[in-house]
């Protein structure tokens, strides 16, 4: 028989190499997470402060951790100077921001009266106009005015949590839900319009061909990741505001729009190499 049709030991240890999972980096991310998921339970502020700290403080090691490792969750291309790493921050910060809609339904409830399946529609604004956005920015074509949308973008979802942050009252009538709803839809449409392109940016513009596959399997990684952190930091905000369930909203609505602010410095390093 061919003695090339039998595995070599090479061929074995590339396979273990390929099956390798970057543990170290998956438990300081997970550790990340879960710290800042229970930074709302102690109910001091100094307790909160420190476990907060502590979350970032564990994110920073990741980093280091993982630009070490030959096995890693993030690609080598995103600790260069090219894009890749604000694409995959702007991502981070979009989807962080879209875990607001956590509290829109107990909101509903508590300041506008609504029943539970009225209260659970209001919540799927955000999604209608993700959808809706998202669709209708795919289908764009021309570059220049892609990097402009996406540059954009995080700006878009300030102005609906914000327009929602200062609308939160007791004893909402219609019209107010109305605009509640309305400013759940702008928000999801400003995730919406970036996140297609964000995802093609990130497969694409990788230093190394062999990279994509790695910078494809990050975007999932820093999708949940985000979301994680964004559902902590939403439970942290509400659970600090003693005044209310209408402070709680304002807050909650508020903290979000200044990640949104945020967003749009990133957003617009991560378009500028894309025009």
């Amino acid at each position: 028989r061919d003695l090339h049709s039998f595995p070599t030991r090479r061929s074995s240890d590339l396979a273990a190499q390929e099956l390798k999972i970057p543990v170290w980096s998956l438990l300081l991310l997970g550790g990340a997470a879960l710290t800042v998921s229970v930074a709302g339970v102690p109910h001091n502020s100094v307790g909160t402060t420190a476990l907060l700290a502590a979350s970032a403080l564990l994110v920073a090691v990741f980093l280091v951790v993982d630009r070490r490792m030959s096995v890693a969750v993030l690609p080598p291309s995103a600790f260069g100077p090219g894009p890749l790493k604000w694409i995959y921050l702007t991502m981070a910060l979009l989807m962080a921001s879209a875990m607001v809609d956590m509290y829109v339904p107990l909101f509903g409830q508590r300041l506008a009266h609504l029943a539970p399946v009225a209260a659970g529609f209001l919540a799927a604004a955000l999604a209608v106009g993700w959808t809706v956005s998202e669709v209708a920015s795919a289908s764009l074509s021309r570059g220049r005015l892609i990097a402009r949308v996406v540059a954009a973008a995080p700006l878009i979802m300030a102005v609906g949590l914000a327009l929602g942050a200062v609308t939160q009252t007791d004893d909402a009538p219609v019209g107010v839900v109305v605009v509640w709803t309305l400013a759940l839809t702008i928000t999801g449409a400003g995730i919406g319009a970036a996140w297609p392109h964000l995802s093609a940016w990130a497969m694409r513009c990788v230093d190394d061909a062999q990279e994509g596959g790695a910078a494809a399997a990050a975007i999932n990684t820093v999708q949940l990741i985000s979301g994680a952190f964004g559902a902590g930091l939403a439970g942290v905000v509400v659970n600090s505001a003693h005044d209310g369930a209408a402070m709680a909203a304002r807050w909650l609505f508020a903290v979000f729009a200044a990640l949104g602010a945020i967003g749009v410095v990133a957003s617009y390093r991560a378009s500028r190499g894309q025009r």
